[in-house]
């Protein structure tokens, strides 16, 4: 199965038709993804022997009417499409320097059902030496939704680096936090994830931190030395405030706020 034919799958039942009666028009979500993989293809540039980089940040530009009705499927269609750049990313052997990011704008000069991709390479951050450097951009970066209870996650991890952490603020020992600002946050080594993790015990693409109804869920994508919480090993969890999470040598807390946001006993 392609990487376009596993798109349309994933979106059965969830956006795929939401999505086209949304706007009313011919435009459909598997055009805006063969749009992306053309983007990709068309930037693609040889940097070394053996790696070929190509964007990992997106913008759907689309008439500003369009805009509005796709608003609340927005989340769910900008997941998919990071998914299936990433996809076609390793069916084509393309590297990313940084976390893949898709978002949506309206812009007045666009009709209804057209759209156009913007494409930019757009490092992560790195956190070094206690100290973290913001990477030079004209692109805006990447905002929270105001998830319920400000879902982050306090750094603490001896013996590894960690990068692609955004600025955040000291929580106690100056301990660097990192706050959860997309729906699906990926966990591991490799350069195209959203918290990259430099750590030799933690698999490329080790584990996910899914936004559900409210509530963090970890998920172990199949890594090779596993994810553990409170030092038990997981395949897929509901965090709760508190709780400590292990991959590899790296050792992150999670944290939520709010009288009702659920307590580990941890």
């Amino acid at each position: 199965m392609g990487v376009l034919q596993r798109f349309e799958r994933r979106l059965e039942g969830m956006v795929e038709g939401a999505f086209a009666r949304a706007f009313r028009s011919e435009l459909q979500p598997v055009e805006v993804a063969s749009a992306v993989q053309r983007e990709m293809d068309d930037r693609a540039a040889i940097v070394a022997k053996g790696r070929t980089l190509v964007p990992n940040d997106f913008v759907v530009e689309l008439a500003e009417s369009d805009q509005e009705r796709l608003d609340v499927y927005e989340e769910s269609l900008g997941v998919e499409l990071a998914n299936l750049a990433r996809d076609y990313a390793k069916e084509q052997g393309y590297s990313f320097v940084g976390p893949v990011r898709m978002r949506f704008e309206g812009v007045p000069d666009l009709t209804t059902g057209t759209f156009r991709i913007r494409s930019g390479v757009i490092r992560g951050s790195t956190l070094q030496g206690g100290e973290i450097r913001l990477p030079a951009s004209d692109l805006p970066r990447p905002q929270g939704r105001g998830f319920p209870g400000h879902p982050r996650l306090i750094i603490s991890a001896p013996g590894a680096a960690v990068v692609g952490a955004p600025a955040g603020y000291a929580e106690g020992g100056g301990q660097q936090t990192y706050d959860l600002a997309t729906p699906v946050t990926l966990l591991g080594r490799g350069t195209d994830c959203d918290l990259r993790l430099v750590d030799p015990g933690v698999s490329r693409h080790h584990a996910e931190l899914r936004i559900e109804n409210g509530q963090v869920i970890l998920v172990d994508l199949g890594s090779t030395n596993g994810t553990f919480v409170n030092g038990q090993p997981i395949r897929r969890i509901a965090l709760t405030d508190g709780t400590q999470l292990s991959l590899g040598r790296t050792t992150l807390i999670f944290r939520q706020d709010g009288p009702d946001a659920p307590r580990s006993g941890y």
